[in-house]
């Protein structure tokens, strides 16, 4: 019984303190925190963007069912990004960036003195985390690793995305300059 009783002055205490508990009008607006990264891992961009470039070199690429494969880890691409965001990749050539995918064509004059044509497809998947790009030739000639080249690759949060339908995103000038992205 002595339980009983102990328990309930301790309950009693409880909720009269807590009911004596008032709260005060607002106190002044602390000063301002000190300027915060630029972005993830290392990356250009705010809480919505994220960019950055990466190079890739000819041993860098690895044969994956007749095409030349490479992996990029991208820890800005998170479940939200994976489900509703954006994820643009962009190669560049001849000091322009085109986004992928995209299919070049060339042509060149073989020994007979006849034009050839062929073109190189490259191709974009992204998952959580990651961003994979397909090199694949036309004749599927796997012989030739491809070159030394650049891509950009822009991560873009959902709602920045759909507030900004005016921009062309297969222009990589127009969305540098809509988000505010560095090279």
């Amino acid at each position: 019984m002595k339980k009983v009783k102990f328990l309930s002055m301790a309950l009693l205490a409880v909720f009269m303190l807590a009911s004596c508990a008032k709260e005060g009008p607002m106190g002044p607006v602390g000063p301002q925190g000190p300027a915060g990264y630029d972005g993830l891992d290392g990356h250009d961009g705010n809480a919505n963007v994220c960019s950055s470039t990466l190079t890739v070199y000819p041993n860098d690429w690895y044969l994956d069912n007749g095409s030349w494969r490479v992996d990029f880890d991208y820890a800005a691409i998170n479940a939200n990004i994976y489900g509703s965001g954006a994820v643009l990749v962009y190669m560049k050539t001849d000091n322009v960036w085109n986004q992928l995918p995209r299919t070049f064509y060339y042509s060149e004059t073989n020994d007979a003195g006849e034009e050839v044509f062929y073109s190189s497809s490259l191709d974009v998947s992204f998952y959580l985390e990651g961003v994979s790009v397909l090199w694949t030739e036309s004749d599927f000639y796997d012989g030739y690793r491809p070159e030394t080249h650049d891509f950009r690759i822009v991560v873009i949060g959902a709602g920045l995305y759909n507030a900004h339908p005016e921009v062309d995103y297969d222009d990589y000038e127009s969305v540098k300059s809509t988000f505010g992205l560095t090279d």
